[in-house]
């Protein structure tokens, strides 16, 4: 990303013509300068930066914001054939990089991470904004269908194996994204669309949202069906240790109750006998053995006593070492879902909320609010929010543990604390009056990456890394 921005601007500087470049900038009403202002909006705000380095780096970062729309709009409209060179040349890189995401999913090829978890599987960039990329690959591919501007069934294809690797990393930000727009981008398309296949197409696109909505109630009302409505009315193990109970926690796993028959003493005794992992350690994903053995003993109908551990197989003793909380098998999506779901539960009877996606978030977005409350109008400057957030942490006590004392994660959380409200506001200016610019011919298509880049600013600190910013800015730039 570098090297091809870096390029860039120097065939831009070596190409001189800046008088022809000027009078480009003109004729498009100095849209291009409007939408480099998203920069030098945060250049102008450097002096507020209490650390100049800091603030020099997040501007470094940004730069995609300066260049591509300077580098862009002052050159000529690009033609049928360069059009064609630039997206042709997307793609085939997309389709490296999704083959090669692929087997590395699938431990055909190395990961450098160690998660366990799918998010492994994408080796060039954050899971989070790979799958962003993704979802608006897939809608770059349908409008050229749509266009015909592409071969259809290659798109369709393309648009199939794009869509099953968003749902295998199963982000839930893109993923909501990714569906918010199809409504969205459907609902346009019916006002605009004249073509005698329109019904055609209409039952199709109602019936994928029925499913998805039904596959959705489905993972839901499964997650909260109790199969057993009575409580259990067993006191002690059959060794003889006295159940722990908790009746007013209402959490399940598989449809059976989790807080009740309880051996713990018992359970770890006999587990360090099976495992190399202590009881009161952790499992392979980081979390608590001892809560990920509970979960998947009750998946079972177990209880969690030294008789329930005795009916797990080998195969089912690695299971849990692996961090498996459940019998049954869910593909990616379901347990994103199924995690969500957990979370909200538990936020509801502990204030513990470290290692809980949704959760932490929320009290970053809390802390955010209070430090932008401490200096409102014109804020901390580029690159303030680092400070501010380790400066927050190290003032105050938080419910976060030190390796989840994390900055906002939300793009328009961190741009009103370095700009202040009214850089802030200036900000969002320029970016809606640029974007409100657009040609109303690729209407879709730019619907689909605002619904998608709003959903990354509202979870991520998007403009915060490379790849970031520089999918935002690519995108939006070449549509604008």
């Amino acid at each position: 990303m570098s090297l091809s921005l870096i390029g860039l601007f120097l065939n831009w500087i070596i190409e001189l013509d800046f008088k022809r470049k000027w009078k480009k900038i003109i004729d498009r009403n100095f849209l291009p300068l409007v939408l480099a202002g998203l920069f030098l909006v945060e250049l102008f705000w450097l002096p507020f930066s209490e650390d100049l380095v800091i603030g020099l780096n997040v501007l470094r970062i940004k730069l995609p914001l300066l260049l591509l729309p300077i580098i862009v709009g002052s050159a000529s409209s690009f033609n049928t054939k360069e059009w064609r060179t630039i997206i042709s040349a997307f793609f085939v890189g997309l389709l490296i990089s999704t083959a090669w995401v692929y087997l590395v999913s699938i431990d055909m090829l190395p990961t450098k991470k160690t998660s366990g978890t799918i998010r492994d599987a994408s080796i060039f960039m954050s899971h989070l904004r790979y799958s962003a990329l993704l979802s608006l690959s897939l809608f770059l591919i349908l409008f050229l269908a749509k266009k015909k501007w592409a071969n259809k069934i290659f798109c369709l294809l393309f648009g199939l194996w794009l869509f099953i690797l968003i749902m295998k990393f199963s982000t839930l930000t893109a993923v909501l994204g990714l569906f918010v727009a199809l409504i969205i981008g459907f609902f346009i398309w019916l006002t605009l669309e004249n073509s005698f296949n329109k019904k055609i197409i209409s039952l199709f696109f109602i019936t994928f949202f029925v499913v998805a909505a039904g596959y959705l109630y489905a993972i839901v009302n499964e997650f909260y069906h109790i199969k057993n409505q009575e409580r259990s009315l067993k006191t002690h193990s059959v060794n003889g240790e006295k159940y722990i109970f908790d009746y007013n926690n209402t959490f399940t796993e598989n449809g059976y109750y989790l807080w009740e028959n309880i051996a713990p003493k018992e359970l770890e005794k006999e587990w360090n006998k099976v495992s190399q992992l202590n009881f009161k350690g952790k499992d392979q994903k980081g979390q608590k053995l001892k809560a990920t053995l509970y979960r998947f003993l009750t998946s079972k109908g177990l209880n969690k006593d030294s008789l329930g551990l005795s009916k797990l197989t080998t195969k089912e003793i690695k299971l849990v070492e692996s961090g498996c909380t459940s019998i049954i098998t869910y593909n990616n999506f379901e347990k994103r879902i199924r995690s969500l779901l957990y979370e909200i539960e538990f936020a509801k009877k502990s204030t513990n909320v470290n290692n809980q996606t949704m959760n932490q978030r929320l009290v970053f977005w809390q802390v955010g609010k209070e430090i932008l409350f401490s200096k409102p109008f014109f804020g901390y400057g580029p690159g303030g929010v680092k400070k501010e957030y380790k400066k927050y942490y190290s003032n105050n006590k938080t419910v976060l543990n030190k390796d989840n004392q994390l900055l906002a994660h939300n793009q328009f959380i961190t741009q009103f604390i370095n700009l202040g409200i009214v850089g802030g506001a200036t900000w969002l200016f320029l970016l809606f009056y640029s974007f409100i610019k657009v040609n109303k011919e690729i209407l879709i298509l730019f619907i689909s990456y605002m619904s998608i880049m709003f959903f990354m600013f509202m979870s991520d600190d998007m403009l915060e890394v490379q790849a970031g910013v520089t999918i935002f800015s690519l995108f939006g730039t070449m549509m604008v």
